[in-house]
């Protein structure tokens, strides 16, 4: 039994109703050591945790782009309650222990420190990245041969297209702002996590700030890579389909950098290093 268990059975049951996470300090603790430890993964276990977190979040996307699609569920009522079940992806790389770019730029907190310099941000980063895209690629191949892509007289294509073309219509700039706010609640969310002591816990604290992104239409490159690739190999059958903006590769690349930078002002800096300074720095 541990010193927690112990000190709750002496208290009695009242002490169930008591708050029991783990304060600010001792987070950022915890996110600085968990931080240091993932960069310093051998590339193999990065690579295999880095698709499995690409996949996962792909998983969440296409239940929010099930969700949109479903001809039974009113359009309002489908653009309410589809970023709840896209919050899903996370919840299950978070819990699971795979890499995400984007919860992965809170280990800027190991480079403000001293304990990682920054050819070991560069590496992580680009191949944790380098995995989602493909952890991303290979969901979206194994849906489009399931067949099932063209439920509901391809619905499910043409909202992809339009979601993907929304996105892709922004400047360099506003791209960047839209990615910074989108890694603000990624990582705040998993800040709020890294309180908890049970699985109930870390559900409950990553759920609103993650559905909060695709809600707000903030973006983050992870997230965004399911609907582009889907939108990239599927046809749509609806002929007067009207996009903001034209999809191709080379749209999706520069969102996919101008996303990421923004990504790691959002989580890295604004969320890891503020509260390194704040709890950590010893001035």
């Amino acid at each position: 039994m541990s010193e927690r268990q112990k000190k709750i059975k002496k208290k009695g049951i009242g002490s169930i109703f008591e708050l029991d996470a783990f304060q600010p300090d001792q987070i950022a603790k915890r996110v600085l050591r968990i931080g240091v430890k993932k960069v310093r993964f051998p590339a193999y276990k990065t690579i295999i945790l880095g698709m499995m977190g690409g996949g996962f979040i792909s998983l969440g996307a296409l239940y929010e782009l099930y969700v949109m699609a479903h001809p039974y569920i009113e359009e309002g009522v489908a653009v309410l309650i589809a970023p709840m079940f896209y919050a899903m992806g996370y919840i299950i790389a978070f819990i699971s222990g795979a890499e995400v770019f984007t919860t992965n730029n809170l280990a800027a907190m190991g480079w403000a420190s001293g304990r990682l310099d920054h050819w070991d941000i560069i590496r992580n980063w680009s191949i944790v990245l380098f995995a989602n895209i493909l952890g991303a690629f290979f969901i979206v191949l194994l849906y489009f041969y399931s067949g099932l892509y063209y439920q509901y007289d391809f619905a499910m294509i043409d909202v992809a297209k339009t979601l993907s073309a929304e996105k892709l219509s922004h400047s360099p700039l506003e791209t960047v702002i839209i990615g910074i706010f989108g890694n603000m609640l990624i990582c705040s969310g998993l800040w709020l996590a890294m309180a908890g002591r049970s699985v109930t816990d870390r559900l409950l604290a990553l759920f609103l700030p993650i559905a909060a992104v695709p809600a707000m239409n903030f973006q983050h490159c992870t997230g965004n890579m399911f609907l582009f690739f889907f939108s990239l190999i599927t046809e749509t059958e609806t002929v007067d389909l009207e996009l903001p903006s034209e999809i191709t590769i080379w749209a999706i690349t520069g969102n996919m950098f101008f996303v990421s930078i923004g990504n790691i002002i959002g989580g890295g800096l604004f969320i890891a290093v503020i509260y390194y300074l704040v709890y950590l720095r010893k001035f």
